[in-house]
């Protein structure tokens, strides 16, 4: 079958670009692009367009070697400043189609940012697609599309001649499978969105993809939904892809009608403001970071032998010792109790689970998952032991601070940082300086109350994070750090108060640390007393996507057990 490029082109539903670059290395920071290579297609037919730049830094041998492009080639062509604008405005409303297009568009990103334009496109990469359309094929690289589809290269790792590798590879698509797949899987790969008809059709494409908070507002003005991405368009989009297979998205699609978006630096800010926002404002949609009207936890005090149940509105959970896990209701607390004692074959009747007479037997005791510490048969002490150790996987750290602290997060972009402000394990607030910092700390009102969701976000790292002092124990502590988002943090701060040390088998040797010079000391020192004693710490724990904390999924994985376990339980005798 053959293809009319014009015809094809002129047929598309929406204009496309190919587009290909040459550069000085693969780090879209700190390298440079030499040549850049498109290929436009839409109504117009098809035009090519490429030239060479100057990276303004020598270019490695082994690079020249691979793609022909030497110093003197490019000494004297045109920075990519000077064509910056023009070529923004020849991709600017196109499908960005490239080979491992991350890659390429990544590139482009951080230039044109260099040259002071912002620049967002949809983005199809060819990899992917050819991986959707042909996943039997073992390779799919540009040399392994051109054996398999008879593609005819124009020369090899330059910009322009890759990049009509990439048209070519369309038009064969087009021999193999019908508009309408090809159109679909490109849907699929790019997770264009079936945008919902109340919203402008800019809406969408004015969103960045950089990390922060998106609010959905529907009819009057009604907060819908709050979510957070470190890609807020492609999160978006996500929303409302076509196959509509979530319930809830199908609803917001159909009540949206306006989105707002709240930026941060990196990802750890999105998810402390998306917290926040959805306890203040409770959108319609949202159920998992709404406050809990009660909060529970078990506590089990040296000296005592038998759990007891403690509200969070009569014991300080960022300071009480021996707590261990966190209950929005008495029942899911005793349930997840209850699958403890099933797991480590503990007396429910010693914990308070069940009522039995002093040296009557329990029920786990008669169907034999009890050691009988309830008839005698074991020694109180040796089961009160076993009970530490089975809590041990939810014990909650206390606040390891002796008050607030400032997580310091740096974004991708030179100077963007941000201080999340953090105490007793309730977030109080982001500023973008020091000097706002310095305000915040001296006018905030003091912590109300433990939030357990900020306790599963920063809880186990920060407080192992804490333990991080010099061998003297006398100076603060410094160390340098990243996030899961590429955001680099400092940590710089006054020592943190002595925690009492866990008990049992859940103690753990604190992580090595290395030893802080006096500078660093006295740079510390005086930090600390701009801060007014705000204690600007990290490394911020690594900020999780929404997962469940360990001692959350140990917590569910027992009850799930125990609820096995009593349905093949026989008959009580």
């Amino acid at each position: 079958m053959l293809i009319d490029p014009d015809a094809l082109a002129r047929s598309l539903p929406a204009p496309m670009v190919f587009v290909d670059l040459e550069t000085t290395g693969g780090n879209a920071l700190d390298d440079r692009i030499t040549e850049i290579g498109v290929v436009e297609v839409g109504p117009h037919g098809v035009e090519q367009w490429s030239t060479l730049l100057d990276p303004a830094e020598p270019i490695p041998p082994f690079i020249q070697k691979l793609t022909g492009i030497t110093n003197e080639m490019v000494k004297g062509q045109p920075s990519f400043g000077t064509l910056a604008q023009g070529l923004a405005e020849r991709l600017h409303g196109k499908l960005f189609v490239a080979h491992n297009a991350r890659f390429d568009y990544g590139f482009l990103k951080n230039e044109f940012r260099r040259a002071g334009i912002g620049f967002q496109a949809d983005v199809l990469c060819t990899v992917r697609l050819s991986r959707l359309l042909f996943p039997s094929a073992a390779r799919h690289g540009l040399d392994a599309l051109i054996a398999r589809f008879g593609l005819t290269p124009q020369g090899r790792h330059r910009a322009l001649a890759d990049a009509d590798l990439l048209w070519q590879f369309w038009q064969k698509l087009h021999t193999i499978y019908e508009s309408d797949l090809i159109g679909q899987a490109v849907q699929r790969v790019t997770k264009r969105s079936s945008q919902p008809p109340q919203l402008p059709d800019e809406a969408i494409d004015a969103l960045p993809d950089s990390p922060g908070v998106y609010l959905f507002y529907g009819e009057g003005d009604t907060l819908l939904y709050v979510g957070k991405s470190v890609d807020i368009r492609s999160r978006v989009r996500s929303h409302f892809s076509s196959d509509h297979q979530v319930a809830k998205d199908l609803r917001i699609s159909q009540e949206i009608r306006r989105v707002e978006v709240r930026r941060t630096v990196g990802e750890l800010g999105a998810l402390l403001l998306e917290s926040q926002l959805v306890k203040q404002l409770q959108p319609v949609h949202n159920r998992m970071l709404r406050r809990a009207a009660s909060l529970y936890s078990w506590q089990l005090p040296q000296g005592s032998d038998t759990p007891q149940l403690v509200s969070a509105k009569t014991v300080d959970f960022a300071s009480a010792e021996s707590l261990y896990g966190t209950f929005s209701s008495r029942t899911g607390a005793e349930s997840a109790l209850r699958a403890l004692a099933d797991e480590h074959r503990l007396c429910c009747a010693q914990l308070g689970l069940e009522k039995a007479a002093k040296g009557r037997p329990c029920f786990g005791y008669q169907v034999k998952r009890c050691d009988g510490v309830c008839v005698g048969d074991a020694p109180v002490d040796a089961h009160t032991e076993r009970t530490r150790e089975a809590l041990a996987t939810l014990q909650l750290d206390t606040w390891p601070y002796d008050g607030p602290i400032a997580i310091e997060e740096h974004g991708s972009d030179p100077g963007e940082v941000e201080y999340h402000v953090i105490d007793r394990w309730q977030y109080l607030g982001t500023v973008a300086s020091r000097d706002a910092l310095d305000v915040l700390v001296d006018n905030m009102p003091a912590a109300t109350g433990f939030d357990p969701d900020i306790y599963r976000l920063l809880g186990r790292r920060l407080a192992a994070s804490a333990k991080r002092t010099p061998d003297d124990g006398a100076t603060p502590a410094c160390a340098d750090a990243a996030d899961t988002t590429g955001a680099s943090t400092t940590t710089l701060g006054t020592p943190p108060r002595s925690a009492a040390p866990r008990t049992g088998p859940a103690e753990r040797a604190p992580p090595h640390t290395p030893r802080v010079s006096l500078e660093s000391y006295r740079a510390a020192s005086r930090r600390a007393e701009k801060t007014s004693q705000c204690c600007v710490v990290a490394s911020p724990p690594t900020a999780p996507r929404r997962s469940e904390s360990a001692s959350t999924a140990a917590r569910r994985a027992l009850v799930r057990r125990a609820r096995r376990a009593r349905r093949r339980q026989p008959p009580t005798p």
